[in-house]
């Protein structure tokens, strides 16, 4: 999977590597889809196991994927 800058800096933020170096990132690339000349990626919380929609760039929201009965997509790790 190749990701964006704007998406590795999401990932792997830079600001207190020393503190951060024993952790691992609470949300997980876990898909990624190209959408009418946009790349669309799903990113789950390991903490929750919802998944949510996002896309590259300096705004980008994240948008929680939802099943048929409107409740959230779960994802167990």
């Amino acid at each position: 999977m190749s990701l964006t800058k704007e998406l590795k800096d999401f990932f792997n933020p830079q600001d207190s590597e020393e503190e951060m170096s024993d952790q691992k990132g609470r949300f997980v690339l876990t898909g990624q889809q190209l959408l009418g000349g946009m790349m669309l990626y799903t990113v789950t919380d390991q903490e929750t196991g919802v998944s949510y929609l996002t896309k590259p760039g300096s705004n980008c929201p994240l948008t929680p994927l939802l099943d048929a009965d409107g409740k959230p997509v779960m994802t167990r790790f």
